[in-house]
């Protein structure tokens, strides 16, 4: 039994030592994992296709090529073209029933102040790891941002009343692994890798059970589910499909790569 593990040439450099550890997980399972690193334009060819595929690149095309040749898919596109999206991240959100911060596309037809009072955060549809957030205190600001903002792929959102601070729940299938409590003291955002602190953090009833329900919509195998907080509340932010695993192995002896080989394994029924 052979699956891929898909990276693109970005990916592939970071994430060097998550790759080996996953290539010789699947060996401890009795399955050869080979490393397939894509550019942009990748075209794979049909008539010579793996058993099973982790996609960690954020291209949800390549997830729905996969799916449509019967392929085995972790995650699958449907996870990936919403997750990967923050605009069809909030209308989910709205048809769960799930607590975000009030959100509006970005409209050529009217000035985003028009819609929300400053302070508001400006973010790009397709931004991750923190790029392509801006906090907007001002329409001096705004200005200054003109010049990047594409309006068909940035949408404004509610400064919520406690930034600095957010929470990520690992989720494998159905179970919710960890939480991590995301903080900064020197920036709005609170993402590790811009350099924020982290910590082991309990899980809400109410965390889980949101992350639950989006389970049950998306079937989601491994991803992170990130909530901030405002008014004492947590409210989802975003979620993550490709999602980083440092900070797990940094707060918590859990090893996510062997729990994640073995859910796969589980999930194509092998008897090994």
């Amino acid at each position: 039994m052979i699956g891929w593990l898909i990276y693109d040439e970005v990916g592939e450099k970071r994430n060097r030592w998550f790759i080996q550890s996953f290539i010789q997980s699947a060996m401890n399972h009795g399955i050869e994992l080979v490393l397939k690193v894509i550019s942009d334009n990748v075209e794979f060819c049909a008539n010579s296709l793996p058993d099973f595929v982790i996609v960690r690149t954020i291209n949800p095309q390549i997830n729905y090529f996969f799916e449509v040749h019967g392929i085995p898919t972790f995650n699958s596109f449907e996870t990936s073209k919403i997750a990967n999206n923050k605009w069809l991240t909030y209308k989910l959100c709205q048809k769960l029933k799930i607590p975000t911060m009030k959100t509006q596309l970005l409209s050529t037809e009217s000035s985003p102040s028009d819609v929300l009072d400053f302070p508001f955060v400006l973010k790009s549809l397709n931004g991750h790891g923190g790029a392509e957030v801006f906090l907007i205190k001002s329409k001096q600001e705004l200005e200054e941002k003109s010049t990047i903002i594409d309006k068909n792929n940035f949408l404004i959102q509610e400064f919520c009343s406690e930034p600095g601070r957010d929470m990520r729940v690992y989720a494998l299938g159905d179970k919710v692994i960890s939480g991590i409590l995301r903080t900064s003291d020197s920036d709005f955002r609170s993402n590790f890798s811009l350099g924020g602190s982290v910590s082991v953090s309990d899980i809400s009833s109410e965390q889980e059970e949101i992350v639950r329900k989006i389970h049950k919509e998306l079937k989601f195998d491994f991803v992170g589910v990130d909530f901030i907080f405002h008014k004492g509340k947590c409210v989802l932010n975003e979620i993550e499909d490709v999602v980083g695993t440092r900070m797990l192995y940094k707060c918590t002896d859990i090893d996510i790569i062997d729990l994640y080989m073995r859910y796969i394994i589980k999930r194509l029924s092998f008897n090994l």
